[in-house]
C-alpha cells in the first residue's frame, strides 16, 4: 500500500440511549395494551330508563325511577366501545314483561326481561341491576269497567277503504271513589290521525285520565286499522212500500225496481250480502206529484252508497 494512500473503515450505526428507551416504552406500552384489552372488568355505569304500563291500580312506595344503575362485566376492548356510546339511549321498560312477586305487589328488574343492547350497543354480562326491585301497594276505592273511545280521523289513498278500527284493549279497569267513577262512562284517548293509508296500520294511543283521583289498569290501547282495495257493485232491487193505506185497494210503482251502486272493501262482501239490501217507500210521503223518494231501510255494514237510480218512484193509487 502506497504511503500516500488513506484507509477508510465504515462502523455500524448504533441506537443512542434515548432513541432505544422509547423503543422499549413503546414496545411495553404495547404490550400494556394487549394485556388490558384482554382482561376482564367491572364497571358500573348510569342508564336513562323509562317505564311503560305502570300498575294504575296499585300505588308505588317509591317513585318510579328515571335511571338504573348496572354493573356489566366485559373484556377491555368491549368496555371501551361501550363506554364510547355515552350518554347512553333511553331503556324501554314495560311492565307487562316484568316478573312479579306477593301477588304482583312487587316486580323485579332483570337482566332477562330488560334488554339493555339498545343503549349500550353490544351483548354484555349484567351483574347487578339497582333498583332490582320496585314495590307497590294496593289502591283502595271503588272501581269498575269502562268502554274506550278513540277519536278517529283516518283517510285512506283513493281506491282503498278500512274496515272498522280494532280497539284493544276495548274496556278499562277504573279504581276511584264512588263520587269520581259515577260521573265517568267513557275512557278516551288521544285523537289518532292517520292519511293516506294503503295498507294496514297500527297505533299505540294514550289513555287521557278525566280526574287525577282514578286510576286505570292500563296507560295505552293498541289501535290496528285493516286497509283493502276497493270495488265497486250494483245491484238490482225491487221496491217495497211502507205504510200502506188500508182504505186503498192497490199500490202499483213505477218503476218497480231501482238500481244501486255501491263500492266494498275487496275481502269484506260475499254476493249472499245483496239480501241485506231493502229498498223502500213510504205510503205517508206521497205528494200531488205521485212521487215520492225511495230510501233504503236497510243494507249490509261497511259499504259506502254511490248512487241510488232512480232516486224517487212514482206511484198509481187505486181505491176501493
Amino acid at each position: 500500500m502506497l504511503p500516500s494512500e488513506k484507509t477508510y473503515s465504515i462502523k455500524k450505526g448504533k441506537p443512542g440511549k434515548t432513541t432505544a428507551f422509547f423503543i422499549c416504552l413503546l414496545v411495553a406500552g404495547f404490550l400494556w395494551l394487549i394485556k388490558s384489552l384482554n382482561t376482564i372488568y367491572y364497571q358500573h355505569i348510569k342508564v336513562p330508563v323509562v317505564f311503560k304500563n305502570v300498575p294504575q291500580n296499585k300505588k308505588p312506595l317509591q317513585d318510579i325511577p328515571t335511571y338504573l344503575y348496572i354493573d356489566i362485566k366485559a373484556d377491555g376492548l368491549k368496555l371501551f366501545f361501550i363506554l364510547m356510546n355515552q350518554p347512553f339511549k333511553t331503556v324501554e321498560v314495560d311492565f307487562n314483561d316484568l316478573k312479579s312477586v306477593n301477588k304482583q305487589q312487587n316486580y323485579i328488574l332483570s337482566p332477562s326481561t330488560i334488554n339493555f343492547r339498545h343503549s349500550l350497543k353490544f351483548e354484555t354480562t349484567i351483574k347487578q341491576i339497582s333498583p332490582d326491585t320496585i314495590y307497590f301497594a294496593e289502591k283502595s276505592g271503588s272501581q269498575k269497567n269502562i268502554p274506550i273511545k278513540v277519536p278517529l280521523f283516518i283517510k285512506c289513498d283513493p281506491g282503498f277503504g278500512y274496515n272498522t278500527p280494532d280497539i284493544v284493549p276495548g274496556f278499562a279497569t277504573v279504581i276511584g271513589d264512588s263520587n269520581s267513577l259515577k260521573h265517568i262512562d267513557t275512557i278516551y284517548t288521544q285523537a289518532l290521525y292517520l292519511s293516506n293509508l294503503s295498507q294496514r296500520a297500527e297505533r299505540k294511543i294514550a289513555i287521557i285520565k278525566p280526574d287525577e283521583n282514578v286510576y286505570y289498569n292500563i296507560n295505552e290501547v293498541t289501535v290496528k286499522v285493516e286497509v283493502d282495495r276497493l270495488i265497486e257493485h250494483t245491484v238490482s232491487l225491487p221496491i217495497n212500500i211502507i205504510s200502506f193505506n188500508q182504505n186503498v185497494k192497490s199500490i202499483n210503482v213505477f218503476p218497480s225496481r231501482v238500481k244501486v251502486k255501491f263500492t266494498v272493501l275487496q275481502n269484506n262482501f260475499n254476493i249472499s250480502d245483496t239480501t241485506l239490501f231493502r229498498a223502500s217507500i213510504n205510503s205517508s210521503n206521497f205528494n200531488s206529484t205521485n212521487k215520492t223518494p225511495i230510501i233504503l231501510s236497510t243494507q249490509p255494514g261497511n259499504i259506502n252508497i254511490l248512487s241510488i237510480e232512480p232516486k224517487e218512484a212514482e206511484i198509481l193509487i187505486i181505491k176501493k
